[in-house]
């Protein structure tokens, strides 16, 4: 009986341990981006926490890669005109009307930082990425790092 306990006690643990980094993300609404595109065919997910980002300082890394879909753009769009009315920093490229580019620091849920990176392109195909990052540290020092050239 203690041994089917102890296996049972396991994975509530860690499912409880999941739940702040899972929540922080779900007052968003490209959550819906990711909940919606995220498992489709053609599609890349990526979703790091905890060890796999130990390099990074970052407690969540989440992407979304989708390929000639131009509905998924319009959709992504939407929820970060959403998203945006709190974010802190807007910044985006816009082009023939239609923003290609969007960056938004959102506010701070708790200790964490939060950040928003969406790109669209059109040369030589059709490509949307959805970048999601949460840190401790703050989203000036986060985009740095990413952009920093190897």
């Amino acid at each position: 009986m203690r041994s089917i306990k102890k296996y049972l006690i396991l994975p509530l643990l860690v499912g409880f341990s999941m739940i702040p980094t899972l929540k922080a993300q779900n007052d968003l609404q490209i959550n819906k981006a990711f909940e919606q595109y995220g498992e489709n065919n053609g599609v890349v997910m990526v979703e790091l926490t905890d060890e796999m980002l130990d390099g990074y300082d970052f407690s969540l890394f989440k992407s979304l890669t989708i390929k000639n879909n131009a509905l998924a753009g319009d959709f992504i769009r939407k929820c970060l005109q959403k998203d945006q009315a709190g974010a802190k920093k807007v910044k985006q490229v816009v082009s023939n009307g239609v923003p290609t580019s969007i960056y938004l620091q959102l506010p701070r849920k708790g200790q964490l930082y939060r950040l928003i990176l969406f790109n669209e392109t059109n040369n030589p195909e059709h490509k949307i990425t959805l970048i999601y990052i949460e840190s401790e540290n703050d989203s000036e020092d986060i985009l740095k790092l990413i952009l920093k050239k190897k």
